[in-house]
């Protein structure tokens, strides 16, 4: 079934697909102006300023799967870059642009469709994929990596005087009913499906909550430090940092003091979730669910 026979879905595919050109066209700008105006830039592993500006602006561009990359993996650049209103202003754009693109996909983010693929024994089979993705395939769009276009540049104000990053290995940990897990076990074609759908019906009927835990990723922030206080009377402020930083130059001749963090590869690991909340091994082969521990299993909160 194609998404196109159903009328909801085909203003959803329009939606979708201006909010796609719009922030292409956003994206095109801000590169522009961000080669063609005075900028001072720093990022992780570039040697010069002109090395520098050319990771960042790869960064920012960076809204589609590269070859062999995980699915909801985007890439991480640390950076920092000084510029003029004109570049701030065209980011401003690029992250309008992002929000607009959630917003279109957010609506139909639950909605799913069955559609027949290939089996890759040269025959079909129908499977049931999220509409959001099959839209995006007729858009000849489905290279675009959501959370990489979702993930907003991040823009600062008042004059920096030191940034220093630091990386964590984290994990988010979901608390969802048994409906939810039902849902998405139903939605799902792989090996162990049957089996856990069997395990959550023999549960207790009093164990109302499971945990459903995401793979781990590198979750790098920045502390930030301002000379005096910025727009929102803040002297420090720590904020998510994937994307290089963006600020206003303003009449600086050099960029602020940066500690870049060590490197990924060097960090100790640990695969334990959540010590003292969750069991040590996942309750289902198919999805990545945890039971809480006796004592948490009423507790609520994420």
């Amino acid at each position: 079934m194609a998404a196109d026979n159903d009328p909801k879905h085909f203003v959803h595919k329009l939606a979708i697909a201006e909010a796609i050109r719009e922030l292409d066209r956003a994206l095109d700008l801000l590169l522009q102006a961000l080669t063609h105006q005075g900028v001072l830039a720093s990022a992780e592993g570039g040697n010069t300023g002109r090395e520098a500006l050319r990771l960042v602006c790869n960064a920012y561009a960076a809204i589609h799967y590269e070859r062999d990359q995980a699915v909801n993996e985007t890439t991480t650049c640390l950076g920092v870059v000084g510029s003029n209103a004109t570049v701030i202003g065209r980011a401003d754009d690029v992250n309008a642009a992002k929000a607009r693109l959630r917003e279109a996909c957010k609506v139909i983010q639950n909605q799913r469709v069955r559609v027949p693929v290939k089996d890759g024994q040269g025959g079909r089979i129908v499977k049931s994929l999220p509409l959001v993705r099959v839209l995006l395939r007729e858009l000849q769009r489905s290279d675009l990596n959501l959370l990489a276009a979702y993930r907003k540049i991040p823009v600062l104000t008042g004059r920096i005087e030191r940034v220093a990053y630091v990386r964590a290995r984290t994990r988010a940990v979901y608390r969802k009913t048994r409906d939810e897990i039902a849902k998405l076990l139903a939605g799902l074609d792989r090996p162990g499906v049957v089996a856990d759908r069997a395990r959550l019906a023999r549960l207790p009927e009093g164990e109302t909550h499971l945990a459903l835990v995401e793979e781990r990723y590198d979750n790098v922030r920045a502390n930030v430090t301002f000379h005096g206080l910025d727009s929102r009377n803040r002297g420090r402020v720590q904020v998510s940092a994937e994307l290089p930083l963006l600020y206003p130059l303003g009449r600086a001749k050099e960029l602020p003091e940066i500690v870049y963090p060590v490197a990924a590869n060097e960090m100790p690991t640990s695969t334990r979730p959540r010590a003292g909340k969750l069991g040590d091994q996942p309750f289902f082969d198919s999805l990545p669910v945890y039971r809480y521990l006796p004592g948490h299993r009423k507790a609520s909160g994420r």
